[in-house]
C-alpha cells in the first residue's frame, strides 16, 4: 500500500477520500491549503499526490512544478482534481509534471481505479529488463516528462543496434542475451566514464534503447558512443565474419543473404530550438530522427534542428 498525501480545500470530500483510502489500507496525510502543502510533502515524503488545482493559497499548478524540481519528491506520482474538467486546463496541468488527472465532481470508485493505475505505472517504472537491467518505455517517458516540467535542457538518444535481428538468427537467443547485455554495459560504463551523471538510460525493447542526457553532453556522448562500438562490437564476432565484413543469416521467409555487422543508428530530439510539453511529442520527433541516420560502414546520427515549438 501507498502513503497518499490529499491536498484539497474541500474538507467534506476531504474527508471522505480520506475514510476510503484508509479502508483501502493506504496511509494518508491531508492538507487542506496550497499554502504549507509542499512543505509537507517534503516532511512526509509520499508515494502519491492527490492535488486539488483550485485551492486557497498556493495552486495546485504551482505545487506541482515544485514537486517536479525538488531533488527528493520528483519521482511522486501526482494525480490532479480539476472542477473545471476542460482540455486547455488538464493539458495545462500535466505539462506542470501531473501524471494523471481526475475531474470532478467523481465517484470514489473512479478516483480508486485511478490511483490504482497510478501505482500500476510506478511499479512499471521500476521493473528492469532482464537482459540488460534497464527500465523501459513507461519509465523513460515518465523521466522525460518530469525533466520538462523543470525546465531542463535535455537531448533524447533513440540508438537501434542495426543488424540486430540478423545476428540473432545466427547465434539464438544465447546471441540476443550477450549482444543485449553488450550494449547496455557500453552505455552504462559511457556515461560513468563520461561524467554525464544526470543521463538516464532505458531500453524499450529489442534492439532499441534511448539514452536522455544534458542538452551540452549528446554530441560528444554520441560520437564517442559510435567510435567505441564500431571497434568493440567485433567481439560479438567470430574472427571470419570480421574478416569477410559480414554474416550469413536466413530471415523469416527463409531467405538467405549477407548481412553487415551491426552498427548503431541514433536520432536525436533535444530542446534547444524547440520547446517540448511532454514525452510523446519528444518521441514523435524520435520516430523521425531515427529514419534519417543511416549507418554504412559505420555508426550515423541524426540530430533534429529545426525551430518549430512542438
Amino acid at each position: 500500500m501507498s502513503h497518499i498525501m490529499l491536498v484539497d480545500d474541500d474538507v467534506d470530500l476531504a474527508q471522505l477520500i480520506r475514510t476510503k483510502l484508509a479502508a483501502e489500507g493506504h496511509e494518508v496525510s491531508v492538507i487542506h491549503s496550497g499554502d504549507g502543502a509542499f512543505e509537507m510533502a517534503k516532511q512526509v515524503k509520499p508515494d502519491l499526490v492527490v492535488l486539488d488545482i483550485m485551492l486557497p493559497g498556493e495552486t495546485g499548478y504551482r505545487i506541482c512544478r515544485r514537486l517536479r524540481k525538488d531533488p527528493e519528491l520528483y519521482q511522486v506520482g501526482i494525480l490532479i482534481l480539476t472542477a473545471l474538467g476542460e482540455e486547455p486546463e488538464v493539458l495545462h496541468g500535466l505539462e506542470q509534471g501531473a501524471d494523471d488527472y481526475l475531474s470532478k465532481p467523481f465517484k470514489l470508485d473512479h478516483l480508486m481505479d485511478k490511483i490504482v493505475s497510478l501505482e500500476a505505472l510506478l511499479d512499471s517504472a521500476k521493473q528492469r529488463h532482464s537482459a540488460t537491467g534497464l527500465p523501459g518505455t513507461e519509465a523513460v517517458k515518465r523521466e522525460i516528462n518530469h525533466r520538462l516540467a523543470r525546465g531542463m535542457a535535455i537531448a533524447c538518444c533513440y540508438i537501434d543496434m542495426v543488424g540486430f535481428k540478423p545476428y540473432c538468427a545466427v547465434t539464438g537467443v544465447t546471441g540476443q542475451t550477450r549482444a543485449l547485455a553488450f550494449m547496455a554495459n557500453m552505455l552504462n560504463m559511457l556515461t560513468r566514464q563520461m561524467g554525464v551523471y544526470e543521463s538516464y538510460t532505458a531500453h524499450l525493447g529489442g534492439e532499441h534503447f534511448v539514452v536522455m542526457l544534458n542538452l551540452e553532453d549528446y554530441e560528444r556522448f554520441c560520437n564517442t558512443l559510435m567510435e567505441m562500438f564500431d571497434q568493440k562490437m567485433k567481439e560479438l564476432y567470430t574472427p571470419e565474419q570480421v574478416q569477410q565484413g559480414f554474416i550469413m543469416a536466413t530471415d523469416r521467409r527463409g531467405k538467405t543473404g549477407r548481412y553487415p555487422l551491426m552498427m548503431l543508428s541514433i536520432g536525436i530530439a533535444h530542446n534547444q530550438f524547440r520547446q517540448y510539453k511532454s514525452a510523446k511529442k519528444v518521441f514523435e520527433v524520435l520516430a523521425q530522427t531515427r529514419q534519417m541516420a543511416r549507418p554504412v560502414n559505420k555508426s550515423a546520427m541524426f540530430a533534429d534542428r529545426r525551430q518549430t515549438d512542438r
